[in-house]
C-alpha cells in the first residue's frame, strides 16, 4: 500500500540512484516520504539492490538501467518512466563521475568530455526534459548534487571541479528561467562523504589524514555520510522550503567556509 507522506502523489526522477552512496539514500528519504521513485543508474546490480531496500515503503519504484551520457538512451529512461509512474514532480541530479586523477596537462580530450557528459550535459538534458511538464502544473523541485571541489583549488582533477561549477550555475541559470512557473531549482555541495567512490579510492588511515590537513580537511573533522545529503535533499523537496530557490547549500562539515 502506497504509504501516506507530504510527498504522496509526486513522482520523483533521482539518477545515480544504484551506487549505494547518495543517489540510494534520497530515494530512500523521498519514498519514505511518499514519493514514487523512478531510480536511473548505469549498474543494473546497483539498481536492483536500490529496489529492494525501497520495498519495505510501499511506494511505486520503476528502476531503469542506462548511461545517462547518451542523449536517446536518457529520453527514453525519461520517457519509460513517465509512462509508468506520471509526469516527474521532483528531479534530482545526483549522477556523477570523477575523472583520473591526472594533472591538467596530462588530461585526455577524452577523459574531459566523459566528465563533463555525465556531470553537466545530462542533468541539462534532464531539467530541459522535465521542466515543461513542472511549467504546466505550476510546480516542481529540481536538486542537482555539486560537491565542495567547485570551491577549493585541488590539484589532479580538473575536469571534476570544472564541471561541479558549471552545475552550480546551471542551477542558477536554470532556477531564475523556472522560478516563475514555481518551480524551485537549488544545489547541495557535498564534502568529503563515506561512498563507495571514497571506499574504492581511498582507505581509513587516509581518510583520516585528509579530514586533518590538506584540501580536504574540514572544521568538524570528520566524513559526512550519505544521509547526511539525503536530509538536505529531502528539506528542498517539501512545502517548507518553497521560498528557497538558486541556492547551493553545503553539506560538507564546514569544508567551505
Amino acid at each position: 500500500m502506497w504509504i501516506e507522506g507530504p510527498l504522496r502523489g509526486k513522482v520523483a526522477l533521482v539518477t545515480g540512484a544504484g551506487s549505494g552512496g547518495i543517489g540510494r539514500a534520497i530515494c530512500s528519504r523521498l519514498a519514505a516520504h511518499g514519493a514514487a521513485i523512478a531510480a536511473l543508474d548505469l549498474d543494473p546490480a546497483g539498481l536492483d539492490a536500490t529496489v529492494t531496500e525501497l520495498s519495505g515503503t510501499g511506494v511505486p519504484v520503476q528502476s531503469i538501467a542506462v548511461d545517462i551520457a547518451d542523449a536517446m538512451l536518457l529520453d527514453q529512461a525519461v520517457d519509460r518512466a513517465v509512462d509508468v509512474l506520471g509526469e516527474i514532480d521532483i528531479l534530482i541530479n545526483c549522477a556523477g563521475v570523477v575523472d583520473k586523477a591526472k594533472a591538467i596537462i596530462d588530461t585526455s580530450d577524452e577523459d574531459w568530455d566523459r566528465v563533463f557528459a555525465v556531470n553537466v550535459r545530462a542533468p541539462f538534458r534532464l531539467i530541459r526534459k522535465v521542466a515543461p511538464g513542472m511549467m504546466r502544473k505550476r510546480a516542481g523541485r529540481i536538486v542537482n548534487i555539486t560537491s565542495s571541489s567547485a570551491h577549493r583549488a585541488r590539484q589532479s582533477l580538473p575536469a571534476y571541479g570544472a564541471s561541479k561549477s558549471a552545475l552550480m550555475q546551471l542551477t542558477r541559470s536554470a532556477a531564475a528561467e523556472l522560478g516563475t512557473h514555481d518551480i524551485n531549482v537549488n544545489a547541495i555541495a557535498p564534502g568529503l562523504t563515506k561512498t563507495p567512490m571514497l571506499g574504492a579510492a581511498f582507505d581509513e588511515a587516509m581518510v583520516e589524514e585528509l579530514l586533518r590537513e590538506g584540501p580536504l580537511a574540514n572544521l568538524l573533522g570528520r566524513v559526512s555520510l550519505p544521509d547526511d545529503i539525503a536530509e538536505v535533499a529531502l528539506f528542498l523537496c517539501l512545502p517548507a522550503s518553497r521560498q528557497i530557490t538558486a541556492q547551493t547549500i553545503h553539506v560538507s562539515a564546514g569544508a567551505v567556509v
